[in-house]
């Protein structure tokens, strides 16, 4: 990502930004290892943590009464980039098969 654009963003939206490269980052190792070590469907087992993430992310939205509009990034954001990111999971999964 360019630093630029990045520095351009407020400091909630840089912190959740972080938050959300974190979270990925730790899914799709986890998510790796699972299926090497135990036989999963690699996408079947990326789809579980995507879609229980965008769980998690909205309910916490929820409880922090964030505004789905507001003018820096949410949890709301974050839920509805971890349900991009399952569709595209799926999708990827359906081209694969």
């Amino acid at each position: 990502m360019n630093v630029a654009i990045l520095q351009a963003l407020d400091r909630e939206s840089q912190r959740r930004l972080r938050i959300f490269t974190f979270k990925v980052l730790i899914i799709i190792p986890v998510s790796v290892a699972l299926a090497a070590h135990h036989g999963y469907d690699l996408f079947g087992i990326l789809s579980f943590f995507f879609l229980w993430y965008s769980f998690f992310s909205g309910t916490a939205a929820l409880f922090q009464r964030q505004s789905c509009g507001a003018p820096y990034l949410t949890a709301w954001d974050e839920m509805a980039a971890f349900l991009a990111i399952l569709v595209l999971v799926r999708l990827l999964a359906t081209v694969m098969a």
